[in-house]
């Protein structure tokens, strides 16, 4: 493979979804912006960014899931719901 191959990732320059890794030949080459023609880094630096940013956000993502929330069916502490059993 010799050519181009284009990957999701967005530039903070321009905003485009899109970059371009350079071909095999040139693998030490940067990353660059699909329309702006921004480099982003080498290959390395932007797989540990996009790996940062992924873990990042997965954690988030979790602190979000298990957040304590209190719905109508569960509002009641534990301690409520021992003291006065709905009948």
């Amino acid at each position: 493979m010799s050519g181009s191959i284009t990957i999701a990732y967005l530039c903070p320059k321009c905003g485009a979804k899109h970059a371009v890794l350079p071909p095999k030949s040139e693998a030490a080459g940067a990353v660059r912006c699909s329309q702006c023609g921004r480099a982003h880094g080498s290959l390395d630096e932007v797989q540990k960014e996009i790996a940062t940013k992924a873990r990042e956000e997965g954690a988030q993502r979790v602190r979000q899931v298990y957040r304590v929330r209190p719905t109508k069916k569960y509002g009641k502490s534990a301690r409520e719901r021992l003291k006065r059993p709905d009948a």
